[in-house]
């Protein structure tokens, strides 16, 4: 079907065991999730290429008696309306002195799992796309002065998908993983809390359904 419109990116740092890094200083906020949609702030584009590729044909007695397809190796390409600063310096795993409190690059990346919604073009169904396990770089930074127009750039995110972290999440019906999952909020046994649960650790909304990194009186669901 087809889809339009970015409704909102949603983001979690893992632990090396998969588990959500619910901590106001080491994740993205005290419950661990942080929804990119504050005054100012959202995404212009989401772009995920190399979900698949074209097979490779096995010919026997003159026909494409099977083909054989390559692994899945989804990457990502971001760009920011705007971002919290704070935010994306720890998504793309930099760390902040002590001495001078600027940020500083620090490896190995962290584990990012997102999952990012957009909608029907009729406005009623959701679109999810999930990913574990990403890794963002920020591979420039760009800057022009101001003249009689104000020149402004945006955040550029770019994100290799890897591994989900845990053996038992984003399996297909043969038991086989795969590092992308896609749902859609009308089809039969759909649940965006189970569905968030296994993109970002297990995560699990608080009573009153708000998250740390929403905006007020907005939820992630």
């Amino acid at each position: 079907m087809s889809k339009h419109n970015i409704v909102k990116a949603t983001f979690a740092l893992l632990d090396d065991n998969g588990d959500l890094i619910k901590d106001a200083t080491k994740g993205l906020s005290a419950d661990g999730i942080y929804v990119a949609d504050h005054n100012g702030e959202g995404f212009s584009q989401i772009n995920v290429t190399a979900i698949e590729a074209a097979g490779t044909p096995g010919w026997g007695n003159g026909q494409i008696k099977r083909t054989a397809y390559g692994k899945s190796m989804p990457t990502l390409a971001l760009t920011a309306l705007d971002l919290d600063f704070k935010i994306n310096q720890m998504l793309k795993g930099y760390t902040q002195s002590a001495n001078t409190g600027a940020w500083v690059r620090q490896l190995p990346k962290p584990h990012v799992a997102m999952i990012a919604e957009s909608q029907s073009l009729d406005g009623d169904i959701s679109i999810y796309e999930c990913f574990n396990n990403i890794e963002f770089v920020e591979e420039a930074s760009n800057n022009g002065t101001d003249t009689n127009s104000q020149v402004a750039y945006s955040t550029v995110l770019n994100g290799s998908v890897l591994a989900p972290l845990k053996p038992n999440i984003f399996l297909a019906a043969n038991g086989v993983q795969q590092p992308y999952m896609i749902a859609k909020s009308t089809d039969t046994g759909f649940d965006l809390n189970k569905l968030m649960a296994e993109t970002f650790g297990g995560y699990a909304p608080s009573t009153s359904g708000t998250t740390g990194g929403t905006t007020s009186g907005t939820t992630t669901h």
